[in-house]
């Protein structure tokens, strides 16, 4: 198995003539240089209160700002805010002032009622907002003047600095988001502005000239989708992308070949996992724990993150990472090693053999020869019938959350918060997750209990007794914890990605 990765590696590397253009070929109508970013998964929409896929987020991290920003270090540092909340002594209200003078885009201020708005929003069970947790805490609002809010809450909430961080909880224009879609229509307070976008295929950016914390130096933006890596990086080579977010393993070689161009890495509290469905509502057998034992013991996680990632990922078997709050070393523990004889001797003795699995993998470059490498893991125990279904990303995102639609599938969760809680609950608690359907009483209560205290040691045991459960009940399967890995055109500087794999075009410069 091995010999065949490579061998397709290798073609792929030696698949086209290195070209290299002159960064400054390429310039927008306005006589400035284009930065181009080739986004190698399609972005869903440009609302950061009804979007949470990556690809969005590259955009809307552009446009929008959040009232907190996460640093390097994983210290909270004020944005829209002017400084940190202040709690009350119980922990039950906190007191955020806002910064003065700022304007939305389309010319609304910015102020503590658009705050209130935009909770309002992602609090509104009919608004359809994808990460309603973030707000769960909050009972009631008190707008105290102009630029000053007071949160009430339901409890102490011992995540709630690091959900005002999230990208999620971007503070919207009331105005615009009252008149128009912002899926499609994008009103923010950040450093760029809204220029166009063609569904499918690119966006256009426009540095925001009376952008309060001062205008960009890259004044002007296209992100285009360019599915194929391949391709991605053969407009790398010819200067026609300045920028890839996004590289796989498997194109490094041909990346650091490139003239011109930086292979670069930073540290991510991303995870890539297994998701294996208890109650599949396709193949009842996965309601059965020892069957689901039987998969997790096949998957060499290990052998994947060793042989296929070469270095770029470091292996785990705890669903919370060593980069995210509520890791503990005790977890390497839990859960189900890989040992393919016992999981053969499990399946035998129980006529399991024939048993049909629907494997559903997103047809994207991280999660292509993922699939593979773990289908063959379960024929190599003599699972005869998994089938594999490789599905665009967009329809993944959709599809994934359908009753009947898999038994496993292959997921992944950039911890933009790096908090254990932030992760467990939007992904398996009963009443927030719609994909992983463990619907689990115990384990809803102990991620509860987890962001309801500020006592760091208690919220560290809940969530180590969360990770185990979703670990022994072979729920989950981590495969590896990521770097992210990027390139970009050496004509830049200030390019990166933070821990939660956001990138901020602010930060970029020519030299």
């Amino acid at each position: 198995m091995k010999q065949l990765f490579f061998k397709r590696l290798s073609a792929l590397a030696l698949a086209l003539t290195l070209i290299v253009l002159s960064p400054a070929s390429l310039a927008s109508s306005d006589g400035e240089k284009m930065f181009n970013v080739a986004l190698t998964a399609p972005f869903t929409g440009f609302d950061p209160l009804r979007t949470n896929d990556a690809a969005s987020t590259y955009v809307n991290a552009q446009i929008y700002e959040t009232l907190y920003r996460i640093a390097p270090d994983g210290s909270y540092t004020p944005l829209l805010a002017e400084s940190l909340p202040e709690f009350s002594d119980d922990g039950l209200s906190a007191t955020i002032k806002l910064r003065e003078g700022i304007s939305f885009h389309d010319g609304t201020p910015f102020n503590a009622e658009a705050v209130k708005y935009t909770f309002s929003l992602i609090q509104d069970p009919n608004f359809g907002s994808s990460r309603a947790s973030i707000v769960a805490s909050i009972d009631t609002m008190e707008v105290l003047d102009e630029y000053t809010i007071k949160l009430n809450l339901k409890y102490e909430d011992g995540v709630l600095l690091a959900k005002l961080a999230h990208t999620n909880s971007a503070i919207v224009s009331p105005t615009a988001q009252a008149n128009q879609d912002l899926m499609v229509q994008p009103v923010g307070t950040g450093p760029y502005l809204f220029v166009s976008s063609v569904s499918g295929s690119n966006v256009v950016l426009k540095a925001n000239e009376e952008y309060w914390g001062g205008a960009p130096a890259i004044k002007n933006v296209t992100m285009t989708i360019i599915s194929e890596e391949s391709t991605a990086i053969a407009r790398m080579e010819t200067g026609e992308a300045d920028f890839m977010p996004n590289v796989t393993v498997q194109q490094v070689p041909r990346l650091q070949g490139i003239s011109g161009v930086t292979f670069a890495t930073s540290p991510s509290a991303q995870i890539f996992y297994i998701m294996l469905r208890p109650n599949s509502y396709v193949n009842p057998v996965m309601g059965n724990p020892l069957f689901r034992q039987a998969l997790a013991m096949a998957f060499d996680t290990e052998g994947y993150t060793e042989f296929v990632m070469e270095g770029y990922a470091s292996h785990s078997a705890s669903v919370i990472g060593p980069n995210v709050f509520g890791y503990t070393e005790a977890a390497e523990g839990f859960g189900y090693k890989y040992d393919p004889e016992a999981a053969r001797a499990i399946i035998e003795e129980n006529g399991w053999q024939n048993e049909e699995i629907k494997f559903l993998v997103p047809s994207t470059p991280a999660y292509t020869p993922m699939g593979e490498y773990f289908q063959s893991n379960l024929q190599e125990v003599g699972l005869t019938n998994v089938q594999i279904e490789s599905i665009d990303w967009s329809a993944w995102l959709t599809e994934s959350k359908a009753d009947n639609r898999f038994d496993i599938s292959l997921a992944a969760w950039s911890n933009v918060t790096r908090d254990g809680t932030e992760l467990l609950e939007p992904n398996w608690d009963s009443k927030v997750s719609s994909r992983s359907r463990i619907d689990s009483e115990e384990f809803d209560a102990l991620v509860k209990e987890s962001k309801t205290t500020s006592d760091r040691e208690l919220r560290l045991a809940k969530l180590e007794a969360a990770n185990k459960y979703l670990l022994d009940m072979a729920v989950v399967v981590p495969v590896y914890n990521g770097q992210n890995l990027f390139a970009y055109n050496n004509a830049y500087e200030g390019v990166t990605r933070d821990v939660g794999g956001t990138f901020y075009l602010k930060d970029i410069t020519l030299k």
